[in-house]
């Protein structure tokens, strides 16, 4: 068992990765050592937590790496290949000397980079495990973990902060002593702030700052400056007075005379509110329960790194690792390199009082929407994790509608890889070829789950069944159109929809089924261009099968139809795409998720778990057809279940995997805006609120 002792310093640097909310990065803390199997995490407890103890929380001595080298065994790692959230930080740079210095394979473990430059990028990244570890603020991760994302802090990389404040020289000297943050806050209230990006970490500090010294943070003016680059010339041209920023801006305005800091975040100035670390390491909870060796042996690699970039003798090799990660002036280098080495982590371990005080920080800037327990969101050696009870099935099996779609390729896995199964439910299949039929397959009661377009879904609540979503499937639109190659080109840019509709007036259009969702939109495009949709003709070609084979024998000049038909269509030279719903071109009334998970409200009213199972289920089929590792057997099924060629099943999966929802949530105002929609083509005889329609499982 390994015991450390807390020893928080001060900053850490983030160099070029805050872009939205989060930043990208990774890093690990494990004893070292071989392993003798008795004392490994490889005899892990189902909840998730590690059967040997590597960090206490709340005791014990240690002089850093060396020591925990010889106090800590983790057994082999279960992953030979650990792959990492890359972004140009100075925080990020442990990430390079584990790799590149052999700490990392040391142990048997090759790493791989990963760029992860936005907070959406990072949690797409980590849950679809295209990577395995990342770095975040510990709020950024509350965040991630707030819209349904199961991702946990495992180490700690920083003990204060790496933002940090700069004031403009051109604002002029603050009549305040050095590090009273509350003189410098009152200097600064009401003026121009620079923050990376607007809502996102630095606004958030800022706005505590301005709050904890007693002013409303609304009474200044936030301008998002971007990276350190745009923030110091934003300082140097007085677009703003001072900024949220970090390495190597925070160093570089004061070398070259742009601004100066009145105090320090990263020496630990400043309320007490913004008292926590501000880089952890996380990964899925998923990766960490598979992996506790990997993950322990990762972050030990971490911490010798640490240890190896403090120590003097290595000076010489840091700067060349520095210069090839950040590509800095070797005197900017130097001085990024002394104000920061400090904060980094000496131990990786955990605070969990502090980051306990980040959990209410996040809860009261609104960024988590309830507080959760340290066991909640954290792993690792001696720690108490907290995982909610397993859910029971009210029945133990269901009937799915199924068509040979790739949005319905998402149920299809989840039957067939296990995923509903190992849950304790089964899964059958009744085909339902097109919207009408899922809806009379639903109502029938001859399913109890189906995928459908939002407005078909509120057409069958017109009709006075209660009929609710639950599951956002895709975010975009999986209808869009092709036109045949038979009709010729269209002289107009590629993208411009209301030319396009313009050269389709009075034309004949293909749709799936008459009135259906496919006609409803082909009518929508021809309305919200300005033209009579009902000068158009339209015929019901089906599937994607009959619906190319009516392009092909010029039945119809374009249709609005679903894959694999848009993929094959343009690989075989059927057709084109002058503009593509799915990329978001089109009106602003087609702006809303195209495919979500319907049931009865009767059937959720008494099988509430079994609801959420499903749910459960379809979102792990999704984010295993994201994880490039099972990208080959993808193909394979696709080859099976929508009888494609690998070489259109490629064109396919590249075209459409974007669409899905990345956690399953509702959207309500895209979803009220199909509302809208559906009221305005008569499917909908009034509006209807969200409350009305959705359910949360």
């Amino acid at each position: 068992m390994r015991h450390f002792s807390r020893l928080f310093s001060l900053l850490a640097i983030l160099l070029a990765l805050a872009l939205l909310t989060t930043a990208c990065g990774n890093d690990d803390d494990s004893g070292a050592g071989e392993s003798s199997a008795e004392e490994t995490p490889s005899a892990e407890p189902a909840d998730g937590s590690s059967g040997s103890t590597e960090e206490g929380q709340d005791g014990g001595t240690a002089s850093g790496a060396e020591e925990a080298a010889v106090v800590t065994e983790i057994g082999p790692p279960e992953d030979s290949v650990v792959t990492i959230c890359d972004a140009p930080s100075f925080t990020q740079l442990y990430a390079k000397v584990i790799v590149n210095r052999g700490f990392l394979a040391d142990r048997g473990i090759q790493g791989e980079f990963v760029s992860c430059l936005s907070g959406p990028a990072q949690a797409a990244a980590l849950i679809s495990g295209q990577v395995d570890v990342a770095l975040n603020t510990p709020d950024n991760m509350l965040g991630i973990r707030n819209a349904d994302f199961d991702v946990v802090m495992f180490a700690q990389i920083v003990d204060r902060h790496f933002f940090d404040i700069v004031v403009s020289n051109n604002f002029g000297p603050i009549d305040c002593p050095q590090g009273d943050w509350e003189c410098a806050m009152a200097a600064l209230n009401g003026s121009r702030v620079g923050v990376v990006a607007r809502g996102a970490a630095a606004e958030q500090i800022a706005r505590q700052l301005l709050e904890s010294a007693g002013f409303d943070p609304d009474d200044s003016t936030y301008i998002a400056t971007g990276l350190s680059g745009t923030t110091l010339a934003a300082l140097a041209s007085d677009e703003v007075d001072w900024a949220i920023t970090f390495e190597p801006g925070l160093s570089t305005a004061e070398i070259d005379d742009i601004g100066y800091a009145p105090f320090r975040l990263r020496a630990g100035d400043g309320p007490v509110e913004l008292d926590w670390p501000s880089a952890i390491l996380n990964t899925a909870r998923s990766y960490w329960k598979e992996n506790p060796n990997t993950i322990l042996h990762y972050r030990a690699a971490m911490v010798e790194a640490m240890e190896w970039m403090r120590d003097p003798a290595n000076r010489d090799e840091v700067m060349k690792e520095l210069d090839a990660h950040l590509g800095l002036d070797p005197e900017v280098a130097q001085v990024v390199f002394d104000n920061n080495v400090g904060s980094l982590t000496i131990t990786g371990e955990l605070d969990p009082v502090r980051l306990g005080n980040n959990v209410k920080y996040a809860v009261g800037r609104g960024i988590l929407q309830e507080a959760q327990e340290f066991g909640e969101f954290a792993v690792g050696p001696g720690i108490d994790v907290i995982l909610p009870a397993a859910l029971e099935p009210e029945t133990d099996r269901v009937r799915i509608c199924q068509a040979p779609s790739f949005n319905g390729l998402t149920v299809h896995i989840a039957v067939e890889k296990g995923f509903l199964s190992e849950r304790g439910v089964t899964g059958e299949f009744v085909q339902c070829p097109s919207g009408p039929a899922n809806a009379a397959a639903l109502v029938a009661g001859e399913v109890q789950f189906s995928i459908n377009t939002p407005d078909n879904m509120l057409g069958i609540r017109n009709a006075d069944f209660d009929v609710v979503m639950f599951q956002q499937i895709q975010d975009k639109h999986f209808f869009d159109i092709i036109i045949s190659e038979s009709f010729g080109p269209i002289d107009c840019e590629q993208g411009d929809w209301e030319c396009t509709m313009a050269a389709l007036d009075g034309t004949t259009v293909g749709v799936v089924a008459r009135g259906a969702a496919a006609e409803q939109i082909a009518r929508q495009l021809y309305d919200s261009a300005g033209l009579d949709p009902d000068d158009a003709t339209y015929i019901a070609t089906g599937l994607s099968g009959t619906t190319l084979a009516a392009l092909v024998s010029g039945e119809v000049d374009w249709a609005i139809t679903f894959e694999p038909g848009l993929s094959q269509a343009v690989v075989d030279e059927i057709g084109y795409s002058p503009f593509a719903l799915r990329s978001g071109q089109g009106p602003v009334e087609l702006d809303w998720p195209s495919a979500v998970n319907t049931t009865s409200r009767e059937f959720f009213d008494n099988n509430p778990n079994t609801v959420a199972i499903y749910a459960q289920s379809v979102r792990q089929a999704m984010d295993w057809m994201r994880n490039p590792a099972n990208r080959q057997e993808v193909y394979e099924l696709m080859g099976s279940f929508l009888n494609l060629e690998q070489a259109v099943a490629e064109v396919v999966y590249a075209n459409n995997i974007g669409s899905f929802s990345l956690n399953g949530a509702l959207q309500p105002a895209r979803l009220q805006n199909n509302v809208d929609y559906a009221v305005g083509r008569g499917i909908l005889e009034e509006p209807q609120d969200f409350d009305d329609f959705a359910v949360s499982p």
